[in-house]
């Protein structure tokens, strides 16, 4: 990964300018010194829905690498059919060098924007919404790396504490002290709720395991 994958797959230091999104700004620039201020909101507008940056630029590629014990998370940014060259230059080396065998059900592709990837406990996505900007009126979240709680763990965590769909007392407390119970409910939530923030993501978009 370190010696070979992540030199080949990093190139560029940023991706070049979408020119379907410059093409709009310019004729939008071009509409205000005119002082056709409705045209100018209207093509700002409809550049809001476009990249600012080229995501096809074929100079710019990046490739993260994480591991935990014996699994590990790919982000890819760059075209899907690099990121399944990848997963077979990683399956023929544990193949051909390692003696082992990747496995195909678990690992997987997914597009970090459209399907969430399962990694440690979280599910890991990019955001994407053109509608939430700065006070600037820029677009401020969009690629950025969110990390999720999935669903299934929570109902899981709750399904403890609960009888038919509703909260229901734990009969080995009913001898404990107010405090002790308390304290032993306020242990078992601060685990959880700890386990769940102690990472923090890298704003980018990338292809995910």
């Amino acid at each position: 990964m370190e010696e070979t994958l992540l030199p080949t797959y990093n190139q560029g230091n940023r991706r070049g300018n979408d020119p379907a999104y410059k093409a709009i700004i310019n004729a939008a620039r071009r509409a205000g010194d005119r002082g056709d201020h409705e045209a100018t909101a209207r093509l700002r507008k409809q550049a809001q829905t476009m990249p600012s940056r080229d995501p096809d630029d074929p100079d710019f590629r990046r490739l993260w690498y994480v591991r935990y014990a014996d699994d590990f998370l790919l982000g890819f940014s760059g075209p899907r059919h690099e990121a399944e060259e990848i997963k077979q230059r990683i399956g023929r080396f544990l193949r051909e060098t390692m003696r082992l065998e990747l496995s195909e059900t678990k690992t997987l592709i997914t597009h970090a924007r459209d399907n969430a990837a399962r990694f440690l406990g979280y599910e890991i996505v990019a955001l994407h919404a053109d509608e939430k900007h700065d006070h600037r009126g820029q677009r401020i979240i969009n690629g950025l790396v969110r990390l999720k709680v999935p669903i299934d763990v929570i109902v899981e965590r709750c399904r403890r504490y609960m009888r038919n769909g509703k909260a229901t007392h734990r009969p080995e407390r009913l001898h404990d002290d107010d405090f002790s119970i308390v304290s032993q409910y306020g242990a078992e939530y601060r685990g959880f709720v700890q386990y769940y923030t102690q990472l923090r993501p890298e704003p980018e978009n990338p292809w995910a395991r």
